[in-house]
């Protein structure tokens, strides 16, 4: 089994396009065919799906890429021993992170930015989708790191808890809300316009149970919108399009520049974690690993 079919292997599914594998690769598209066929020849299986838009892992192609990635790491192990020390291995890769609406808008970028100067040879590849898509993308391998507010229970998932956030209930900053001085009535909550999240999102699971804490759900909300991101739910309630359950961490920009007021719900648990997801077979690089280190720190820094 040659080093450079597997090396081809994970670039396509890493880039989840023959072409662009071909070009990190500086080879020809042709080359990279090539390289699949005979390895898909010699497992005897068919290792990706080719699709219009993309191409992903079939389910034995799920089974083999861990031990891919593991064939390449012990192949950079024996060179890095052979030259010398590890000690002097530089942290130099690519770590592809899928992240959900809010921390990809709201908690990534700060923390990337402080992970870099730590680590300025690690780049990351961000892939953004709901909750539900994130764990998707990890356990296919897809991804290297997921960061959801979705826990799940599957086998080959770990969750490990990264920060807290909180669900509050955002509205335009007009003297109709300014005169509530901070206290929203359930009797006018039951009458507002709501501006909400698709299934499938973290922000929507949450505020769904506080919804029912509140008895919201007894009668049929009036909804003036569903967006696929909490970026799109902000703005719209900023233009006045109704109100809505979000994230504390989405709205802070939002009310600094006094765009939006929030409201709390003392008597509810408006509290969720946002956890860090990776798949157990996965093989931890040394730059995975690094970067899971340093998004933990600047969380923790985060949180106080």
């Amino acid at each position: 089994m040659r080093l450079d079919y597997i090396r081809s292997f994970i670039n396509v599914v890493n880039c989840k396009s023959f072409s662009v594998a071909a070009k990190k690769a500086f080879v020809s598209q042709p080359t990279i065919s090539t390289h699949i066929k005979q390895l898909e020849a010699e497992l005897g299986v068919q290792l990706l799906v080719r699709s219009t838009k993309d191409v992903i892992l079939s389910e034995e192609g799920v089974l083999f890429y861990p031990y891919a990635v593991r064939l390449l790491e012990t192949e950079n192990e024996a060179l890095a021993h052979l030259n010398k020390t590890e000690a002097k291995v530089k942290v130099k890769g690519t770590v592809t992170i899928a992240a959900s609406s809010v921390p990809g808008n709201y908690i990534l970028p700060r923390i990337l930015k402080q992970t870099r100067l730590k680590y300025p040879e690690i780049d990351y590849r961000m892939l953004e989708g709901d909750s539900s898509q994130v764990i998707q993308s990890v356990l296919r391998f897809e991804a290297d790191l997921g960061i959801g507010s979705i826990r799940t229970n599957h086998e080959k998932c770990m969750c490990m808890p990264l920060l807290k956030d909180q669900i509050v209930l955002a509205t335009p900053n007009t003297e109709e809300y300014r005169s509530l001085n901070g206290v929203f009535p359930l009797d006018k909550l039951k009458k507002e316009t709501f501006v909400i999240r698709e299934s499938g999102s973290g922000t929507k699971i949450a505020y769904e149970s506080i919804e029912k804490a509140l008895n919201l759900h007894a009668k049929p909300l009036k909804i003036a919108m569903q967006a696929e991101s909490s970026d799109l739910v902000r703005r719209s309630v900023e233009e006045g399009m109704g109100v809505a359950f979000v994230s504390s961490l989405a709205i802070q920009d939002s009310l600094a520049l006094g765009k939006l007021l929030k409201f709390e719900f003392p008597n509810v648990n408006t509290e969720r974690q946002i956890y860090l997801l990776y798949h157990k077979d996965r093989i931890m690089t040394l730059p995975i690993t690094s970067a899971i280190k340093s998004i933990r720190q600047q969380c923790q820094k985060i949180s106080g």
